[in-house]
């Protein structure tokens, strides 16, 4: 029996790499949506503060710390917990440390099932931050509602998750349709009139991707032809599929999936059919560790999508900034964009803790949550909104190519930025609101709109 591939995990890098310190407060309309995975209200009453004292908030998350997908969880839960012992070294937020409580899911969803219970009803956390995977949420999104315990940057972009919108969680990545048609405008630019092959997993995931890619074409009168085939999750051999997608003479190829088919993808393409055809792939897949699994000289030139800048980049302050503090507070932790990620997803949460205000609540929380302003920071792309019936943080993608450094020892994979960043922001009017009495003097992310 073949163990089940992280597939989407490597989303990890577009957790938080864009999403830093958002954070206005502001009244939540108290609307209550069912449907999606959710499926029910919020049980949340009045001033619920379950996990908060007077000297910590105790938050969770659920992260594959064993199992196949390990070497994502770990690093990313390593990099929250160096960011929440650089805040509390300050003396918190408000006087309250903020404790972590990391619930092994090993990305599966009966395993999270037992994790999220005991994070809620034995830890009592005050809020869950970060949770990874598509199947992960879908399988405890419906306990944590009915919880009512607010569920924030979720790590999917399965659109269920806030489409309609519930009550208690917002997303941190862009969602699968919303990235389609990120794709579609350098499609439409790039090759007008010539023929697209989408190549797509053969479930939710993929065809979600492939309907937004051709939704994205269809809004800018694109005449491109679009031909699709699909492959099996179980399936890593894309032989017979790029075999099909050149008889029917594509001339540029939009990957949906996962890593182990993407480098399949690509080797079958340069090595068995000597075929040089231009390959995109989905922003999941735009990571250091597809070098080496597809051939450095395979995937020279493919291009993807990515949500702000990079943990390799040594010329940008923000990332320095962080790598340091970083280095301080986890000095046997390896640095990249998963210890990246998972740092800025904490920075994020501590801003809305700090627009929470001092009297904190988990409806406190909702709202700091929903009433995001027009923020950006040093590493984010565009400025981002939330509202009350917008719980999506990144709606925004700048395209980056596969460049290979061969200037050391080994080759080295760099998704490098071009062009300007393409977003499709849901919050087109917001006001910027007064943050509370006392933010000003906590550690973490600044309060206010505008860039930083």
């Amino acid at each position: 029996m073949k163990a089940k591939q992280p597939g989407r995990l490597v989303l990890l890098l577009v957790a938080a790499l864009g999403i830093l310190a958002v954070f206005m407060s502001a009244c939540s309309s108290g609307k209550e949506e069912t449907g999606g995975t959710g499926g029910g209200q919020a049980t949340t009453s009045p001033s619920d503060t379950t996990g908060v004292t007077d000297t910590q908030i105790k938050v969770g998350t659920l992260q594959p710390i064993t199992g196949v997908a390990a070497s994502w969880g770990i690093p990313y839960s390593q990099g929250m917990k160096a960011y929440f012992d650089y805040i509390n070294a300050q003396g918190g937020i408000y006087g309250r440390k903020v404790v972590l409580d990391v619930g092994d899911s090993q990305y599966s969803g009966p395993m999270a099932t037992e994790a999220v219970r005991k994070l809620a009803e034995q830890d009592s956390v005050f809020a869950f931050v970060g949770n990874l995977g598509t199947d992960v949420e879908s399988a405890v999104s419906q306990y944590i509602d009915e919880k009512g315990i607010p569920d924030i940057f979720v790590l999917s972009g399965a659109k269920q998750f806030v489409d309609p919108v519930q009550k208690n969680r917002f997303t941190a990545q862009v969602d699968y349709t919303t990235e389609g048609k990120i794709f579609a405008t350098y499609l439409d630019k790039t090759y007008p009139g010539k023929k697209l092959g989408i190549l797509a997993q053969n479930d939710d995931y993929g065809k979600e991707g492939e309907a937004g890619t051709r939704q994205g074409l269809k809004d800018l009168n694109s005449k491109m032809e679009i031909t699709t085939e699909y492959y099996d999750p179980s399936v890593t051999d894309m032989t017979a599929q790029m075999q099909r997608l050149k008889v029917d003479n594509v001339d540029v190829i939009m990957f949906w999936g996962g890593p182990l088919q993407a480098a399949s993808m690509m080797k079958v393409a340069r090595q068995t059919l000597s075929w040089n055809v231009p390959m995109l792939i989905n922003e999941a897949n735009a990571g250091e560790g597809l070098g080496p699994l597809a051939g450095f000289d395979n995937i020279d030139g493919v291009v993807s999508t990515t949500v702000g800048h990079q943990s390799w980049e040594t010329d940008t302050p923000g990332v320095e900034s962080r790598k340091e503090i970083a280095a301080k507070y986890a000095p046997n932790v390896t640095w990249d964009n998963m210890v990246f990620a998972g740092y800025t997803t904490a920075e994020s949460f501590v801003g809305l803790l700090k627009q929470a205000g001092k009297d904190i609540s988990r409806q406190s929380l909702i709202a700091a949550a929903e009433s995001v302003c027009n923020y950006s920071t040093d590493i984010s792309l565009l400025p981002e909104s939330t509202s009350p019936t917008d719980h999506r943080f990144m709606e925004a993608e700048i395209f980056v190519k596969a460049t290979v450094d061969r200037s050391g020892a080994t080759p080295t994979l760099r998704w490098v930025p071009f062009g300007d960043p393409v977003g499709f922001e849901s919050t087109t009017s917001c006001k910027v609101a007064t943050p509370p009495a006392g933010a000003a003097n906590q550690p973490g992310p600044s309060l206010g709109g505008g860039k930083e």
